[in-house]
C-alpha cells in the first residue's frame, strides 16, 4: 500500500467526499512517519514471527508514491485508521479522532502476531 492509498482509505471514513478534503492530503507523508514509528514494535514482532531481521531505526517515506515498508497485513488492517484520526482532528472533530485512534490500536493488535517462547523459571 503506497502513502497515497492510505491517506484515500482514511478519507474514505469521512462523512464527507474526498475531494472536499484534498487541503489535507499534504500532511499524508508526515502522518505516515508517525504511524511507521508507532508501529516499529508491531513491525519486528512481525519480523521476528517471519524469521526476518528486525529493524534497527524507524524507516521513512519521503513522497505519496512510496510504498509503507511494512508488514502488508498490518498496513493494511490499521494504518487507514491510524491516518483518519489525525484527519478526524484536522476537521476538529476529537470524538472520531478518538474513535478511530481505538479502531487502530485494535485493528494493531489483531494484526499482530503471538510469538510463543519457553518461559524460565526463576523461583525453581
Amino acid at each position: 500500500m503506497t502513502v497515497k492509498e492510505c491517506y484515500e482509505h482514511a478519507v474514505s471514513f469521512l462523512p464527507e467526499k474526498p475531494e472536499e478534503n484534498t487541503e489535507m492530503q499534504k500532511f499524508a507523508v508526515v502522518w505516515c512517519n508517525i504511524l511507521l514509528a508507532e508501529t516499529m514494535r508491531n513491525e519486528n514482532v512481525c519480523r521476528k514471527a517471519k524469521g526476518q531481521e528486525e529493524l534497527k531505526k524507524v524507516p521513512l517515506v519521503k513522497n505519496e508514491e512510496d510504498e509503507i515498508p511494512y508488514d502488508e497485513e498490518m498496513v493494511r488492517a490499521a494504518f487507514p485508521y491510524g491516518m483518519a484520526r489525525f484527519v478526524f482532528r484536522e476537521n476538529d472533530d476529537i470524538s472520531g479522532s478518538h474513535e478511530f485512534y481505538q479502531l487502530y490500536v485494535n485493528a494493531l493488535l489483531e494484526s499482530t502476531p503471538v510469538i510463543e517462547s519457553e518461559v524460565e523459571d526463576v523461583y525453581g
